[in-house]
């Protein structure tokens, strides 16, 4: 555990802070801020506890959740350069959902009172999370959409073509990520068994093709078409 050095940050260009001189950044949150190591499963804040800070992913992969029921639903993927756990600054002082690692991750965080502190002095910043803030809005109205109105189908479909979209793939189309059947299931709001029978299903179409827990999409025109089952 040390202090995180924007000034040095590969994921600084992709990041909230990516409009805003470096040299601000640096002067203003980088003395306090915190480079932490987590492993892969490892939470990084819970639903319903205290926020103490946001979180800006430096490496690695995670993904957001809610729990209902016992049950996982992943609401949202980072990765390098994504901001966690800001949106829960004003609403009420606890974190509205949870945040995972799907890989081992370095990860930075920034105290509350630095965060806030920094964005009563930057405009630019400001308006970038306004702006990201609308974005996730508009994603998650879509994952409602998708759960009330899709069938299992289209909802894993459009799941793995996000993640495609969102960790892109190796030099051999693999996913960068390994999941689990499981993961995909809570990826798409189904359960594991039905998961696992629409990823054979897809497979046997020779839209996709795995190893173990490597996914890997073949036809990605013909995935798309399943979005709007």
């Amino acid at each position: 555990m040390n202090n995180g050095n924007c000034s040095n940050c590969k994921a600084y260009n992709k990041s909230a802070f990516g409009n805003c001189e470096v040299s601000f950044i640096t002067k203003n949150i980088s003395d306090h801020n915190i480079s932490l190591t987590f492993q892969k499963g490892q939470d990084i804040y819970l639903e319903n506890s205290l926020v103490k800070g946001v979180f800006c992913l430096k490496k690695g992969k995670v993904k957001v959740y809610k729990t209902c029921d016992g049950r996982c639903l992943t609401i949202g993927l980072a990765t390098d350069g994504d901001l966690l756990g800001f949106t829960s600054l004003f609403d009420g002082g606890k974190y509205i959902n949870s945040a995972r690692c799907l890989e081992d991750s370095v990860i930075c965080f920034i105290p509350e009172k630095n965060f806030k502190k920094l964005l009563s002095i930057n405009t630019d910043l400001l308006l970038e999370l306004l702006k990201r803030s609308s974005v996730e809005n508009y994603r998650l109205s879509n994952i409602i959409s998708s759960l009330k109105c899709k069938n299992t189908l289209g909802r894993v479909a459009i799941t793995l073509s996000d993640i495609a979209e969102k960790f892109g793939t190796d030099e051999n189309g693999f996913f960068t990520l390994t999941l689990t059947r499981r993961d995909i299931s809570e990826m798409s709001g189904t359960t594991t068994e039905s998961a696992i029978r629409i990823l054979n299903d897809l497979k046997k179409e020779n839209v996709i093709s795995f190893q173990n827990n490597r996914i890997k999409i073949l036809d990605s025109v013909k995935l798309r078409k399943y979005h709007s089952n």
